[in-house]
């Protein structure tokens, strides 16, 4: 039998920039490769860092206020998805109340579709777990009378 094999991957956010250089995707902030989200985040944080810079050379902005603009939103719009990949790396079984909420998605085709959103990048999980999100998929489910 061949042994198993892991890997540890750190999971961590960094200041994405300096005098001279900018990071993105992975550079900048890491999280497990478990919801793919990598090449994702460095288009992303390319695009955004970008027009930080368009705002630097223009003269609109300095290079730091600019940039600290750029850190601020990713780290807004990163924080949510890293925190449920990390939660999701654990490998651990989802807690009681996600392990619901996975049952109430099941055989709801919009629930399924925004499910699929959250884990594609395209919306954000604090937009999919937010309370009233749940609770309109719970309230489907109870109404379906399955719940």
């Amino acid at each position: 039998m061949t042994p198993i094999t892991g890997a540890a991957i750190p999971n961590f956010f960094r200041k994405p920039y300096g005098p001279g250089w900018a990071l993105v995707g992975d550079g900048g902030y890491n999280k497990d490769p478990i919801t793919a989200q990598g090449i994702t985040d460095a288009f992303r944080d390319a695009e955004r860092i970008s027009e930080a810079l368009d705002q630097t050379f223009t003269g609109k902005r300095g290079f730091d206020a600019a940039m600290e603009d750029h850190q601020r939103t990713r780290d807004e719009h990163a924080l949510p998805m890293y925190e449920f990949t990390c939660q999701l790396a654990t490998l651990a079984p989802p807690p009681p109340q996600m392990q619901q909420l996975f049952g109430a998605i099941h055989g709801n085709e919009a629930a399924m579709n925004a499910f699929v959103q959250m884990n594609a990048g395209t919306i954000s999980p604090a937009e999919f777990f937010s309370p009233e999100n749940v609770a309109g998929i719970m309230g489907a489910k109870e109404a379906a009378g399955t719940l």
